[in-house]
């Protein structure tokens, strides 16, 4: 298994799209194979850079040898917690909220006057920190989601 690092790169496979997203927002680069999962398409996904999550046990015995987790939790909460225990994650690991949850993107700082029209009202008069996405243009914001979302991810982490 690959060594713990705040640049722990994955790629999901398809059955793994929640997953993949709560990683993002983690602030791990994860790519999501939307395909039906093949070992020959996750290898070549990976380059031997990114850790391969998967819940196909018939990928998982092909792959043998290379940095791959196979993923047994049903939800993606469970999920997230048995991926950062198996790798060793920890919550210094984590970079919050820097990337786009859709599209994998780094997120970039937006200022609040590009923001009017393109969030609600209330939301550019109470919040001055907004971040978008390049790609898909989403915008974020630190609102009461945002800290509830970093609350369940740090309690993955144990008391």
């Amino acid at each position: 298994m690959p060594e713990s690092s705040s640049r722990h790169r994955f790629v999901a496979d398809a059955t793994l799209g929640k997953l993949a997203k709560h990683l993002r927002l983690a602030g791990f680069d994860t790519l999501l194979d939307t395909q039906t999962p093949r070992p020959e398409r996750l290898s070549f996904l990976a380059h031997n850079q990114r850790t391969i999550l998967t819940r196909s046990g018939k990928v998982y015995r092909a792959l043998t040898g290379m940095a791959i987790v196979l993923v047994r939790a049903n939800d993606p909460r469970d999920q997230f917690r048995q991926v950062i225990a198996t790798l060793g994650l920890a919550s210094g690991d984590l970079r919050p909220l820097t990337r786009c949850g859709l599209c994998n993107k780094e997120l970039e700082r937006l200022p609040k006057s590009d923001a009017i029209g393109r969030v609600p009202e209330y939301v550019w008069q109470q919040y001055s920190d907004f971040k978008t996405c390049p790609a898909c243009r989403r915008i974020y914001w630190p609102g009461s989601h945002a800290q509830r979302w970093r609350d369940r991810i740090i309690q993955s982490f144990g008391p």
